[in-house]
């Protein structure tokens, strides 16, 4: 139960950071460590300034900032929703369905098509 609340805490301070600080104005935003070394960019950048576009109400810059995010953020957070679920049949079933395998592979299979797409189209 202390691992929940501290997890709880930690995702409240980081949505309450990125609203009162845009990423693209503080350089202590930690930035990718993939496009430092590579250059590149990864399938996940720009997901902080995309949480923040979202945060202040802006969708149309969030999708812009990455694309990936509205096809696999619903993924993801369900992710934490099965997280903070109470143990029911209606969690198991979520957990069968989120961990099935080819679910679980064309997420990866996605996540390394759009890290291509991303720096082939310079997205």
């Amino acid at each position: 139960m202390k691992l929940k609340v501290l997890f709880a805490i930690g995702i409240v301070l980081v949505i309450g950071i990125l609203y009162f600080f845009n990423p693209e104005q503080y350089w202590v935003m930690p930035k990718c460590p993939f496009k430092i070394l590579t250059g590149l960019s990864c399938p996940g950048c720009g997901i902080q300034r995309a949480i923040h576009a979202l945060l202040m109400g802006d969708v149309r810059k969030a999708i812009g900032y990455n694309y990936f995010l509205v096809f696999a953020g619903p993924y993801a957070l369900s992710f934490i929703v099965l997280y903070f679920m109470p143990e029911s049949q209606a969690k198991q079933r979520m957990t069968r369905f989120l961990n099935n395998k080819y679910l679980v592979n064309f997420f990866i299979a996605s996540f390394f098509i759009w890290l291509i797409v991303r720096n082939y189209f310079n997205l």
